[in-house]
């Protein structure tokens, strides 16, 4: 039992339902299918992980595992979509928002089947800054507080997958700090996805 990381994991899981039901639930459904990919996906895996942390399902780990895998694929491909037609303002194409789900899908198929996880990194690291870029490119439109909420979302993102290399003395578990980042980054998201044009 690790009562840190399960409460850790339970604030990133809190902050993912509340992100859902303030501000995704109440856009189109196509759309709040592309935003929750990315924001469910990764709220079911901190659920499960906060289970996990306190000891009481030995089935957890395989679940949460499941789900993070889930968010780092077709999350990753429909958070970049998404976020390309918030900058854009312009409706998001129904046909070509099931074909990046799919493509997701496949992505997701070939990690979970293989067991290849560089597959999973490799989408992050193309993923992750296209989100970034469409945020810069947002505040060069005038789209400000669609960029920053944006470029806030990534920043923390990053800094919570990285936080080993530059919080190595931090007072707080690196684990801890990933789960917390990751919720202000999820609250970040769901920021931005106010401004989504339907």
């Amino acid at each position: 039992m690790e009562i840190s990381h399960a409460i850790s994991d339970t604030v990133l899981a809190l902050v993912g339902f509340f992100v859902f039901f303030r501000y995704l639930f109440k856009l189109d459904l196509v759309v709040c299918l592309l935003w929750e990919a990315f924001v469910l996906s990764v709220t079911v895996a901190a659920l499960f992980g906060a289970i996990r942390f306190l000891g009481l399902s030995p089935y957890a780990v395989t679940v949460s595992e499941f789900f993070q895998h889930l968010a780092g694929t077709v999350g990753g491909f429909c958070l970049v979509f998404v976020t390309l037609f918030l900058v854009l303002k312009k409706p998001v194409p129904v046909n070509f928002a099931y074909i990046v789900v799919a493509l997701g899908f496949v992505a997701f198929a070939v990690v979970r089947l293989t067991g290849n996880l560089q597959v999973l990194n490799a989408i992050l690291t193309v993923c992750v800054p296209a989100v970034l870029i469409l945020g810069i490119w947002a505040l060069i439109k005038g789209e400000r507080s669609v960029g920053a909420w944006l470029i806030l979302a990534v920043i923390a993102l990053v800094m919570g997958s990285y936080n080993k290399s530059f919080m190595a003395n931090s007072i707080i578990d690196n684990i801890d700090t990933y789960h917390y980042l990751l919720a202000i980054s999820l609250f970040c998201f769901g920021r931005a996805a106010r401004y989504q044009t339907f």
